[in-house]
């Protein structure tokens, strides 16, 4: 099987090596363990940039490079507006060579993917979504429409969506999940204190 991973987070490359941010190239691995090919769609760095970052352990049989779409001023949200065309066709390029496409929201890439892979409805897709799946939670527009687009089961075909917590009224594509900060060898036994005195 080919996997395809979207990610607005970045792939690092330096001294002919691919690294990533640590918790997700941890996770990737065990992806890695049941598929055939791995190929990313993200933007590629040549410095780390203060990021928490781990050497990839697994081949990638590709990466589709992305423009970075950075929007922490005026300047480069228009220049990220005019990237979002070419980012567009790339994943759209992408989707259509996997087997299973990986979108991981929210954020940028996420939100350009969550539109393309409606073009894709016959190909099996998870989302792992890594923000807060609350309804009631206030959040950016941009996360809104990612949680609207990838919950709908009418636009959003063959997803399963990985979210944190159980949520009601969730539609049925919608799983919920909980990540293990500690082993279970981590535990120790906890003595209640008397507070009252």
């Amino acid at each position: 099987m080919r996997l395809l991973v979207v990610s607005t987070a970045p792939l690092i490359f330096k001294n002919d090596v691919y690294f990533a941010y640590s918790p997700y190239a941890k996770e990737m691995v065990y992806w890695a363990k049941n598929v055939d090919e791995i190929t990313f769609v993200c933007a590629v760095w040549n410095d780390d940039r203060g990021f928490l970052n781990t050497q990839i352990e697994f081949p990638i049989t590709k990466v589709y490079e992305l423009k970075d779409m950075d929007m922490t001023s005026f300047s480069n949200t228009i220049r990220a507006f005019f990237y979002s065309f070419y980012n567009i066709f790339i994943l759209y390029k992408a989707m259509k060579s996997a087997d299973h496409i990986q979108l991981r929201c929210p954020g940028n890439i996420g939100l350009l993917g969550s539109f393309v892979q409606i073009l894709f409805p016959k190909k099996s897709k998870t989302t792992k979504y890594a923000g807060n799946w609350d309804p009631e939670a206030k959040q950016p527009l941009s996360y809104r429409f990612q949680k609207w687009i990838i919950s709908s089961t009418f636009l959003t075909k063959n997803m399963q969506v990985l979210v944190y917590g159980e949520w009601v009224n969730s539609s049925k594509n919608i799983k919920p999940f909980f990540t293990a900060s500690y082993r279970e060898s981590d535990k120790i036994d906890v003595q209640p204190k008397n507070l009252v005195q």
